[in-house]
């Protein structure tokens, strides 16, 4: 192809059709018409001599050919982004942007709070756009154009640009009058009661069931509960022992009128972590949003010294 006779335009609207896959969306997200953004996908047919995106069902999908151009693209026009932004030009007090943050409950109920409460001072022109963790995290994935990904370390262990930011350890949780379990909670009373557990996965043995194994115990899991929010509302209306994230079981303690206990038995602690696309490692708005969360971490830190 004759760079000189193609509109390096286009390579903006190509890459933004190959990430949302819809003509409509692709207009929306560069404010352009519909119109406009299907002239430019006809020329971009006719251009690279591929259909780009077909229609299958009621849906539109990138052929094989143009998939295999997204990476390159991403990785093209990020280069030329960086190659022309001055390193003083990021200022998210005046900035307008939207960061797209994958997490999963742990992260979106603890840290993005902390996060928006910064920001209304120092940045209040930045949007979050908070997603689910991809199922497969092999590689960091380049589909949706995720801006970090916040999680604990072991899920984020083959993500390359990855950095620590705060340890976590595990509480169990009780109700308040609950007719067994009132000044301390021991190793035989934690076996001999039934337990909610926290899993996507379903029934999953964990840390918890493997540290019990080591000392021959067993526990009865009575429910399995996917998402976080589920948890105070079970505990305090049954006599469920729940052992989860520390710092989620202290504000549903303090909120819920619940009673934490630390295990009966040693459980490891495990590392909050962050990771990013490699080729963003210098983007000046992505160092940002990665200094915000070793802030919140090192405040995270500081909570759990007093």
């Amino acid at each position: 192809m004759d760079l000189r006779n193609f509109d390096l335009n286009l390579l903006v609207v190509l890459h933004t059709l190959l990430v949302e896959q819809s003509v409509s969306k692709t207009a929306e997200k560069l404010h352009l018409s519909q119109p406009a953004t299907s002239a430019a996908l006809n020329r971009l047919r006719a251009a690279l001599k591929d259909p780009i995106l077909v229609r299958d069902g009621l849906q539109m999908v990138a052929t094989p050919w143009a998939s295999q151009l997204l990476e390159p693209l991403q990785t093209i026009l990020a280069s030329i982004e960086q190659a022309l932004v001055s390193p003083d030009s990021f200022n998210p007090s005046t900035v307008s942007r939207t960061f797209r943050i994958a997490t999963n409950d742990y992260g979106a109920f603890l840290l993005m709070p902390s996060l928006l409460h910064r920001w209304q001072a120092i940045a209040p022109n930045i949007n979050l756009e908070i997603f689910e963790l991809p199922k497969s995290l092999e590689t960091f994935p380049e589909q949706g154009e995720l801006d970090l990904l916040v999680a604990d370390a072991w899920t984020l262990r083959h993500c390359k640009c990855r950095q620590f930011l705060f340890p976590e350890t595990f509480t169990c949780l009780v109700r308040q009058h609950h007719p067994r379990i009132q000044t301390q909670l021991t190793l035989k009373q934690y076996v001999q009661e039934s337990h909610a557990l926290l899993s996507t996965r379903g029934r999953v043995s964990g840390n918890v069931d493997i540290a019990l194994k080591t000392q021959n115990y067993q526990r009865y899991v009575q429910v399995t509960l996917p998402h976080i929010l589920a948890i105070p509302a079970v505990i305090a209306s049954t006599d469920l022992v729940v052992t989860i994230a520390t710092r989620i079981a202290d504000r549903f303690a303090m909120e819920y009128a619940l009673k934490t206990f630390p295990p009966p038995i040693p459980l490891d602690s495990f590392d909050v972590a962050m990771a990013w696309q490699n080729r963003m490692g210098n983007d000046q708005a992505i160092q940002w949003l990665r200094s915000e969360f070793v802030a919140i971490g090192q405040m995270m830190l500081n909570e759990s010294s007093r």
